[in-house]
């Protein structure tokens, strides 16, 4: 199917620098302003790596830490100096990537300037890394004094047994403490080189002096160094056994996962991103808020509106994740569990809601087209093959139930891990 989005849309262009950075140009001339990411292929896993042979394994959180560090130069903080020239700018960690961000004027480039030379000049000095490991674990204090940031990370601890998926994104406090200047460094030159980075630019701005201007950047200049081997911990049994716990909830919780065990190293990247489209829509219309089974369960007082199911899909890894607050956990847990594990015969039955469930998806991509911050965000370099916002309405037009439900048939999958977090309000106290 021809992408219906070419009719309104400029096209895309992608480039490889000389030295490896990857530039993705998606211009959007309607608007006002630019918007520059810097992302980086590294993210919270990425804490063991192969260097000349021999294996490196880093503190929980580092990822995260030089992100937090990065804006720091030895005269100026890039954050302030960027606020300075009339930029508003944020930066952020997964577990797979690592990006910044910068949203300026279209005749405003200082900032676009700023964020390409500061993602590539690391200065990593001892207090300032000690300062910093006092504020992070700040952090790492209110994410686990958040209940659902622990319940978050207590499923995907039991989905990924002995893997740094189960570890908060910024680490412990105890990882925090052990990070030194030395390992940021290393963490820096292991993953920062350009051939590891992309750089996405949108909005109103002509392309060839765009281009011109990035490879005179630091960004643009910079020699690649030979690059690390990223490690992806094998997968382990999953427990089976319901999880039970206590924390000071008003309601009972329960936590269900379940794990799409894709062949990431032979799929086709773009497969990868149809099967996670395939998987949204698949969640969608079976736990969707008008799913003949979301509307049972809530009308039997099984559940409440504050239940949720979503597909989640980075790099090397894949799950479901249901969350519902119940005063019947258990019974939750089965019929979860029921359901998840009969998925295609499920999605079979709804055959007549699919159209209806992917325009309401297929909406939300569009919609997100007047946002040059989403256009850029949900940018994950190699990890869908380069695709972009354009790139996945284009799939998503294309993808009919016949084929959704015969990629539902062969994907492989885990058994289901489950967690009961029962009211203890005396924390509280």
């Amino acid at each position: 199917m021809s992408n219906k989005t070419d009719n309104f849309l400029p096209t895309e262009h992608h480039i490889t620098l000389d030295n490896g950075l990857r530039v993705h140009l998606l211009p959007r001339p309607e608007f006002h302003q630019i918007v520059g990411v810097v992302g980086v292929d590294y993210g919270a896993r990425d804490s063991s790596f192969v260097q000349n042979g021999q294996l490196v394994t880093q503190p929980a959180g580092i990822a995260h830490f030089v992100e937090h560090r990065l804006f720091a130069q030895p005269d100026h903080d890039a954050f302030t100096r960027l606020s300075e020239l009339g930029a508003m700018a944020n930066a952020f960690t997964t577990h797979s990537r690592t990006s910044y961000y910068v949203s300026t004027g279209v005749d405003n480039w200082a900032p676009l300037q700023e964020l390409l030379t500061f993602t590539q000049e690391p200065y990593f000095d001892l207090p300032s890394v000690q300062r910093e490991q006092e504020i992070i674990t700040q952090e790492v204090d209110m994410y686990e004094d958040d209940i659902n940031s622990r319940v978050y990370r207590m499923i995907l601890s039991r989905l990924y047994p002995n893997d740094p998926l189960g570890v908060d994104i910024a680490g412990t406090a105890a990882s925090v403490h052990q990070i030194t200047p030395e390992q940021l460094n290393l963490a820096f030159e292991a993953f920062y080189q350009p051939q590891d980075m992309d750089v996405v630019i949108t909005g109103a701005f002509d392309e060839q002096k765009m281009l011109a201007f990035i490879k005179q950047t630091p960004a643009g200049q910079r020699k690649s160094q030979q690059m690390v081997t990223k490690i992806t911990p094998e997968l382990q049994p999953i427990p089976t056994n319901t999880l039970e716990v206590s924390l000071p909830v008003a309601r009972n919780k329960v936590v269900l996962g379940q794990r799409w065990e894709l062949d990431f190293d032979t799929l086709a990247r773009r497969d990868i991103l149809k099967i996670a489209m395939v998987g949204s829509l698949a969640i969608d219309l079976v736990f969707g808020d008008f799913s003949p089974t979301y509307t049972t369960w809530y009308n039997d007082g099984l559940i409440d509106d504050n239940f949720s199911a979503e597909f989640d899909a980075e790099r090397q890894f894949a799950y479901v994740a249901i969350v519902a607050e119940t005063a019947e956990p258990q019974e939750v847990v089965e019929k979860v569990s029921a359901v998840l594990t009969h998925l295609v015969a499920e999605v079979d039955k709804l055959q007549n809601s699919f159209e209806l469930v992917k325009n309401g998806m297929l909406s939300r991509l569009i919609n997100k087209l007047n946002e040059l911050e989403e256009i850029a965000m949900r940018f994950e370099g190699r990890t869908f093959d380069e695709a972009t916002l354009q790139d996945e309405i284009t799939t998503l037009q294309a993808l009919d139930f016949p084929e959704m439900l015969a990629i539902l048939k062969v994907i492989p999958t885990s058994s289901i891990a489950s967690i009961i977090i029962r009211s203890d309000m005396t924390e509280l106290c």
